[in-house]
């Protein structure tokens, strides 16, 4: 079945912090999304079944010529069927985002995150050592 991309709204946000839960290990909870969608810098977009269950969603922040994407979720049970992909996709067909900008941090051992970014033409810039707990973080740069 094919999901439209779509712009998250209130009515999304229980289902895309749970998400959240299920695919990080320190998630942002629902008031921390329900700030990011009252913040006009922050863009949430996702993509949702027919029953309004969210099977993943991207976060970005865009504050002038500067964006950085900070979190691509996709359900578990939902992976390695394109959707990060089409998200990613859609987001950076996206005119306010033209020449701007685009960075990222991914974990270094998130390798699956790392490929997706690669197709999209985004390159290791700087490695962040022991950023989080268990990991260090790539940063990542739109070239």
């Amino acid at each position: 079945m094919e999901y439209p991309v779509i712009k998250i709204t209130e009515k999304h946000l229980t289902r895309v912090a749970e998400l959240e839960s299920l695919c990080f290990p320190c998630p942002w909870n629902i008031e921390q999304f329900q700030h990011a969608l009252q913040d006009d810098f922050t863009e949430l977009f996702g993509i949702c079944t027919e029953d309004e269950n969210v099977v993943a969603y991207l976060l970005c922040s865009v504050v002038g010529d500067y964006a950085e994407i900070l979190n691509i979720a996709t359900h578990p049970s939902q992976r390695r069927k394109g959707y990060a992909k089409k998200l990613l996709s859609f987001w950076l067909r996206q005119k306010h985002i033209q020449g701007i900008h685009i960075i990222l941090e991914v974990r270094a051992k998130n390798l699956p995150a790392q490929n997706l970014y690669g197709l999209f033409g985004f390159k290791k810039i700087h490695v962040r050592k022991n950023y989080y707990p268990d990991d260090d973080a790539l940063v990542m740069q739109l070239e």
